[in-house]
């Protein structure tokens, strides 16, 4: 065996040994891809099934909230707590905003206005309630700024009925509630 043959061989072991770790690491590759594409579906399957836990218990709830079995009165009682809780959280949040959305037609309305300007309907701002261990203190008044004057309108409009100004747009005076 000479010494082109000792190196034809080595190159042969080289390359055989080059291709078998190409191999395991193509084969690994697609192993893990594999792997992550199962885990993704077990995940997905996982979520699935969890809606439909929550979509019996909340049926659940539905329909036996006010009587509910022995095993679940606590499970109950702790969801309409909460709830109650979590409306109160909503209620002050909406109070520090000095805004809300109108009950009759949605559109925004301040905390200065008795009636939408938008369909008349009278504006009532819930009072701003007390959560038991998170506000111990009603506020007496809400603090409203002052407004920077607006600029002066080229014809100045007033409701027939009250004598305020409207502003341009007002179907209702937002003073008394009546149609403009």
């Amino acid at each position: 065996m000479g010494f082109l043959d000792s190196v034809k061989g080595f190159a042969e072991k080289v390359g055989d040994s080059v291709e078998k770790g190409a191999k395991s690491v193509s084969d690994s590759s697609k192993k893990m891809q594999e792997k992550s594409r199962i885990k993704k579906e077990i995940s997905n399957l996982e979520a699935e099934v969890n809606a439909s836990y929550f979509a019996i218990g909340k049926k659940y709830f539905e329909l036996n909230s006010t009587a509910p079995g022995q095993d679940y009165a606590e499970s109950v009682e702790n969801i309409v707590k909460s709830s109650e809780r979590l409306e109160k959280f909503k209620l002050l949040l909406a109070s520090l905003d000095d805004k809300m959305a109108c009950s009759g037609c949605g559109a925004d309305v301040t905390r200065n206005q008795k009636f939408c300007d938008k369909c008349g309907a009278k504006v009532e701002f819930p009072e701003t309630p007390v959560i038991e261990g998170y506000n111990d203190f009603v506020p007496a008044e809400p603090v409203v700024e002052a407004q920077p004057a607006a600029a002066p309108q080229p014809v100045a409009s007033f409701c027939p009925s009250c004598g305020a100004q409207l502003e341009a747009g007002q179907k209702f005076c937002d003073k008394c509630g009546a149609k403009v």
